[in-house]
């Protein structure tokens, strides 16, 4: 290197990604001058995602995302996804450092919503329709990948049998549920619970785990085997048992997903059964990781005397007590929501029930600490700080620095373009002094964290929040209810991607067709197939004006060639007059001699 002159040594180190540029900056003095001195680092800047820009948001009952961001961000995201080909019903799947995993039915994309570009991925194999999960890192190379994994082996179901009678509100079920099976014949029950404990006691995930890879250099999915590195696991009956899982009987629509993390060379998958996989990228191999024991949540309990002086005195006091069970019995049911996440210290894991918070934060394994440990960070009770937004008085007037992107031209009169996630000022209000009841929301959201602050994005009936670990702070941004949505049970969040943009990457480049035509104008072919016949017919023109323009310059030489002989020709002619003439004038002085003589 000492020998090699400084602008090839500079051209050598440009050509580097952003993070092995940064520790070749640290190998030695002379390095980091060129680094330094020729600006490399500030170079690839754009390469390196910028800071959070907003949220994209899947919701119940809805046929597309929404973007939740700050008013007085530059970038526009075009929320809609209106660049992609003609959709009919899309959501976000997964977002890895600005690039987004968009799911049309069982069609995947891989888009980058700052740069309009896209590409389509083709179909996964047969046998991996699980969890699909989006991996860039722009800092070590502009290539992706895209993991998908095998379904988790699922429930024994007992089948519907004939002649036993159901209740009339089960006869949309073809199995059985838990319910019923507790009332079937005892040997019916007997061989079902038999067949539930032997595959039960499988051990998952297996020791070699399996997974299709996409990878945009090769344009192909393949397998991918990850092996695991210890003997920690858990079962099969673990994860039928998650009360989020797929076998839950409780589970809702509005219930979270598996999240999944990409830090430092390494992706972290939470899974049901309350454990999450470290997969090592390079290695290709993965560990099994036991989520935390959370702490006990403190259960809300409502007062009967304020809850009936809140319905009036027209109200039947029966018909009231009735409503009073109903309501503590739905707060009885509330499960705690768990989310995966990143944000200043590495993986955050917090787990969400009423407006109790508790997060904790993964300790990697090291020589000291052999395994990986999870330290308790922050817990607290925000309901009484969310109850203070609910009831101030000026709660109208409150400036709104966020806003969901709804396809409006323009936001909303009530903007503050002065928030960031730096100002972590809290606005005082006054609290009404009489005995109001406002409807809290029965489970609040997490949104996500800030990637590079200890911030967490909550989400209440729709209202967004911004809440500081380090100070306990509570930050009103704004509303994010969807079009169309009159209830809270219609379009509930399903479940968010925090974004941070990226400017560069190699996904093709798309020409935007007129997407105002009706669908049935694409039915002839795919897309990009539509995208490829006009550019083709653009270039059949130009080699067929090319063709014209080269027959015309073709005939133009001919036509100059035939001048050119022509007047040869004449040349010739005149050349010969002029010779005939000048031998006739040689015979009539011949002539003129012999009649002297």
């Amino acid at each position: 290197m000492d020998l090699l002159p400084e602008p090839l040594l500079a051209d050598i180190l440009g050509r580097l990604p952003p993070r092995p540029l940064a520790v070749c900056r640290s190998v030695s003095k002379d390095l980091c001058a060129v680094v330094d001195g020729r600006g490399l680092l500030l170079a690839l800047e754009h390469r390196v995602p910028t800071g959070l820009h907003g949220f994209f948001i899947n919701y119940v009952g809805q046929d597309r995302p929404y973007f939740f961001s700050r008013h007085a961000a530059a970038l526009r995201v075009d929320a809609e996804f209106d660049f992609l080909p003609p959709i009919g019903w899309g959501e976000v799947v997964h977002q890895s450092n600005g690039l987004v995993l968009y799911n049309d039915w069982n069609t995947l994309y891989v888009c980058n919503p700052a740069t309009r570009r896209w590409a389509k991925l083709p179909p996964r194999p047969v046998g991996f329709d699980g969890a699909k999960q989006l991996i860039f890192d722009p800092t070590v190379s502009l290539h992706y990948e895209v993991i998908s994994f095998s379904e988790v082996p699922r429930k024994p179901k007992i089948p519907i049998q004939p002649g036993i009678e159901r209740p009339t509100y089960y006869q949309g079920f073809r199995e059985y549920t838990s319910e019923e099976i507790k009332k079937l014949p005892l040997p019916l029950r007997a061989k079902h619970d038999r067949e539930v404990e032997i595959k039960g006691s499988v051990e998952w995930p297996p020791r070699s785990y399996a997974a299709q890879v996409f990878s945009s250099r090769t344009g192909q999915w393949k397998e991918r085997v990850y092996v695991r590195e210890d003997d920690v696991a858990v079962t099969l009956f673990d994860v039928w048992s998650d009360p989020w899982g797929p076998d839950s009987e409780t589970l809702s629509y509005n219930s979270p997903r598996c999240n999944a993390v990409y830090w430092r060379g390494a992706f972290y998958l939470h899974c049901y059964g309350g454990f999450i996989m470290r997969l090592s990228l390079t290695e290709h191999k993965y560990r099994v990781i036991k989520t935390p024991m959370l702490d006990v949540f403190t259960q809300p309990r409502l007062d009967i005397d304020d809850f009936l002086s809140r319905q009036g005195p027209y109200m039947n006091k029966e018909y009231c007590l009735q409503m009073f069970q109903m309501e503590q019995s739905s707060l009885d049911r509330v499960k705690p929501s768990t989310h995966l996440g990143k944000s200043e210290h590495g993986i955050y894991y917090t787990a969400v029930c009423w407006h109790q918070l508790q997060v904790w934060v993964l300790r990697e394994a090291s020589e000291s600490q052999p395994m990986p440990l999870w330290e308790l960070k922050h817990k607290a009770d925000i309901g009484p700080s969310i109850l203070q937004h609910y009831t101030r008085k000026d709660r109208d007037q409150i400036e709104k620095s966020w806003s969901l992107d709804r396809g409006e031209k323009e936001p909303s009169k009530s903007v503050n373009y002065g928030w960031d996630s730096s100002d972590d000022t809290t606005a005082e209000g006054v609290v009404h002094d009489d005995n109001l009841y406002y409807n809290m929301s029965k489970r609040m959201d997490l949104l996500g964290y800030h990637p590079s602050k200890e911030i967490a994005f909550l989400g209440d009936h729709f209202e967004g929040f911004a809440y500081y670990l380090v100070s306990s702070k509570l930050k009103y941004l704004g509303e994010f209810t969807p079009v169309g949505c009159c209830h809270i049970l219609v379009a509930a969040t399903h479940e968010s991607f925090v974004y941070t943009p990226c400017m560069d990457d190699l996904l093709p480049h798309h020409k935007l067709l007129d997407t105002t035509h009706d669908d049935a104008d694409y039915s002839g072919g795919e897309y990009g197939d539509l995208e490829e016949e006009v550019d083709t017919n653009e270039d059949e023109n130009l080699q067929e004006e090319e063709v014209n323009t080269d027959e015309d310059e073709n005939l133009q030489e001919e036509e100059a060639e035939n001048d050119e002989d022509e007047n040869l020709q004449e040349e010739e002619v005149n050349i010969d007059e002029d010779e005939n003439l000048q031998e006739e004038e040689v015979n009539i002085h011949k002539d003129e001699n012999q009649e002297d003589v």
